[in-house]
């Protein structure tokens, strides 16, 4: 099998010719950490380690409300700017943290009502180069190619209004959130059926999306049921339509998400962070085969060097997770700095060794 025969095997929680074995991202600091201890300068991570290759293309076309952007302040540790959404945004400029949200781009009915329009479908909002050399070029090579667009609730609480006006606005103004996510999910859709007018062909809809913490879901299954679910399911029923499967990443405790998912027709879940309480065997016995499963390699256990720990977590969890397919290898997140080269080459073999029954 190729790569991408694999995942896709793997997706449709068959037995591939082995266990797909994949990363998505590995953190800048780690990979300089990696060249001081021998990586080589320049070399591809998931083409050194021989892994599997799933290319996320980002922002295809135009996620936002198209606002131009504008820098507030910079300095030599962070800038401040006003992004296409119209919110202010702090990134930092020396490490891989997440950006701040200073100011939401909006809060209101009237605020919405004036960038609802900027949502219209049409071929200017492909304006992305960048993108379309790298669709093209994972098209030319044959790999596994997802397209990433924003997921409608995480527009609202992250995109747009930031995580503490958007989730009071849920609580607050839930009309209005539901007017968002529903107007989102209506121009997401729309540019997806421009998109594959155009001759774009994808294996994947992916959503990245952290809609839990390490209790939980940020807000309630029923909430979630009532105002997003039925958009998931849109989504859900247009990537099989279109031969596509249907992905979601999400941080943070999935378990009470993972149901409203299966019902929405997801394929897959990724990264099920370990330290956020999940475990992909507690969940394998649960859903069987009902979802794939993507993750939950504790990265903390492996940045712990300790081979025979390394070892048992790979041989505890893999067996499980992998039995009958419907399982993919992957750190359960990025790969951090705090994971050493060596580590990280002992946990890949622990990974080749365990592999189970396939066809």
């Amino acid at each position: 099998m190729t790569s991408r025969e694999r995942i896709l095997a793997a997706l449709r929680r068959e037995l591939p010719d082995r266990l797909p074995m994949c990363e998505t991202d590995y953190w800048p600091q780690t990979l300089d950490r990696w060249r001081q201890e021998g990586f080589p300068e320049g070399a591809d991570p998931v083409e050194y380690f021989g892994l599997d290759r799933m290319v996320c293309v980002n922002d295809l076309f135009e996620p936002s409300f198209g606002l131009p952007e504008r820098t507030v302040e910079e300095t030599s540790a962070y800038r401040v700017h006003v992004d296409r959404y119209g919110k202010t945004v702090k990134t930092w400029l020396t490490s891989h943290h997440s950006p701040a949200i200073l100011s939401p781009a909006l809060t209101t009915w009237e605020e919405w009502e004036r960038l609802k329009p900027t949502l219209t479908p049409g071929p200017a909002k492909f304006n992305n180069p960048a993108a379309e050399a790298q669709y093209q070029a994972a098209r030319e090579a044959g790999h596994f190619i997802a397209i990433t667009p924003a997921e409608p609730m995480w527009f609202v609480i992250e995109n747009t209004m930031g995580f503490e006006d958007g989730l009071l606005a849920m609580a607050a103004e839930p009309e209005l959130v539901a007017d968002m996510v529903a107007a989102y999910s209506d121009y997401i859709l729309e540019m997806l059926d421009l998109t594959l007018q155009r001759g774009y062909r994808f294996d994947a809809i992916w959503f990245w999306s952290d809609l839990c913490y390490r209790n939980g879901m940020l807000f309630s299954p029923a909430y979630a049921r009532r105002f997003i679910l039925p958009h998931w399911k849109r989504f859900g029923e247009y990537a099989r339509r279109h031969g596509m499967r249907f992905m979601f990443h999400c941080d943070g405790n999935v378990g009470e998400l993972i149901p409203l998912l299966i019902e929405a027709g997801c394929d897959a879940i990724q990264p099920i962070e370990a330290r956020a309480g999940n475990d992909v065997r507690d969940y394998k016995r649960r859903f069987g085969q009902q979802i794939c499963f993507i993750g939950n390699i504790n990265a903390d256990i492996v940045a712990s060097g300790d081979v025979e720990q390394i070892e048992r977590e790979v041989t505890d969890k893999i067996p499980v997770a992998a039995a009958g397919g419907g399982y993919i290898y992957h750190i359960d997140h990025s790969v951090p700095p705090t994971v050493s080269l060596a580590a990280y080459r002992h946990l890949l073999e622990c990974v080749r060794r365990c592999q189970v029954p396939q066809v």
